[in-house]
């Protein structure tokens, strides 16, 4: 028996242990200038590639005393930090630019020497029309991004702390990096079919708080940029929000014989390129498929029609897409897979005397100075994959 036993230990000695899978990565994240450690702040680990599989959220670490953080077990590939402490930045000039890292199998990162700077602050107040304060309204810092040659696009620039007025109206949003901003002050983003479908007759247009810029003015291109320096603060930014009319827009959601589709759920996006971030509008189909999406500012919109997924006995979805597809209909429309589900869907939008519009790549509304009607959505059963 010990002579079989000697031999196993032999062989095993003799293999040694199995080549490591993953690898590690460590550093160090400190003030610039003082090397002071940042204790306490967040590091996130992100796969820098497309993600394929389930989605999750990334490993995260806080840093201890000494400024020190370490992710073990982390697989071979590009990753991308980040890190996030309330009041500070990335430091130097390429503040927005990625830190990424390589990791190897075996291979241990360490350490990695990670910077940060105080950041600068925007605070000061917002007022409604009537000259009260403005209260819960969303403010945002945006910077001027030139793209396609000269032409000029804004957005969102990364910020922390608050992002919405308080009880006085006054708002203060810390952490940026030194540079040129504009702040505008929107309306709370649309909460996501907060109930049911809306009659023509119940659905409003009228007048509402429009996204305006500071100093005051719903035109981005008289917005005033405001300087901000490490560290510093620009203080006193106040403004009031400006009113602007606002429009209905209306249509039907039927599926591809013709016949309406009822509790649809219809969504409008709009243009970041315009200052409308995030779900401009929505709204629910009544029993005949119609749908009425009020309070709409001049602007253009993405609109797009969904339906719930219904579970068949099997356990599979009736239209369980996970991501956009491509493709050409027939006749006058674009079609495309909705990433809500495994639907494709054919929009036609018809404008002032029911002259239809041209036909667009993706679903779009323009809405300028009247209500929009006969936006027509087809939905379409995606063929069995």
């Amino acid at each position: 028996m010990s002579v079989v036993l000697g031999l196993v230990l032999a062989v095993a000695i003799g293999q040694g242990a199995p080549p490591a899978t993953t690898g590690a990565v460590a550093g160090r994240v400190s003030v610039e200038d003082t090397n002071a450690p940042v204790v306490d702040a967040r590091v996130f680990l992100f796969p820098a590639g497309r993600r394929t599989g389930p989605m999750g959220p990334p490993p995260q670490a806080l840093t201890d005393q000494s400024g020190r953080f370490t992710f073990d077990r982390v697989g071979p590939g590009e990753y991308r930090l980040e890190v996030q402490k309330t009041g500070y930045t990335r430091a130097g000039a390429a503040g927005d630019a990625p830190f990424t890292v390589t990791v190897a199998a075996g291979q241990a990162l360490d350490p990695l020497d990670i910077r940060l700077q105080k950041g600068g602050v925007i605070a000061g107040r917002v007022l409604d029309a009537a000259g009260e304060p403005a209260v819960d309204v969303h403010v945002m810092v945006l910077k001027r991004i030139v793209q396609d040659g000269d032409r000029a696009h804004i957005m969102p620039a990364p910020m922390q702390g608050p992002q919405q007025t308080n009880d006085l109206g006054e708002f203060r949003i810390a952490g940026l990096a030194p540079g040129e901003y504009l702040v505008a002050a929107m309306r709370r983003p649309m909460m996501m079919f907060g109930g049911p479908g809306q009659a023509a007759a119940t659905a409003t247009a009228g007048t509402v708080p429009a996204t305006t810029f500071y100093p005051g003015t719903i035109d981005q291109s008289t917005a005033l940029p405001v300087s901000v320096a490490a560290g510093g603060e620009a203080a006193n930014i106040n403004f009031a929000l400006q009113n602007t009319r606002a429009f209905l827009v209306s249509g039907v959601v039927v599926d591809e014989t013709g016949n309406p589709v009822a509790r649809a759920m219809v969504m409008m996006m709009g243009d970041p390129r315009n200052a409308i971030f995030g779900p401009a509008g929505n709204a629910q189909t009544l029993e005949d498929g119609t749908f009425v999406i009020g309070e709409v500012v001049p602007g253009t919109y993405h609109v797009n029609a969904s339906v719930p997924i219904v579970m068949s006995s099997a356990g599979r979805g009736s239209g369980t897409g996970t991501g956009p597809g491509s493709g050409t209909g027939p006749g006058s429309g674009a079609v495309w897979t909705s990433v809500e589900g495994g639907f494709v869907h054919e929009v036609a939008v018809t404008g002032r005397g029911g002259s239809p519009a041209q036909a667009i790549s993706m679903p779009e509304v323009i809405v300028t100075d009247a209500d929009v009607s006969g936006v027509r959505i087809t939905i379409r059963r995606a063929p069995p994959q």
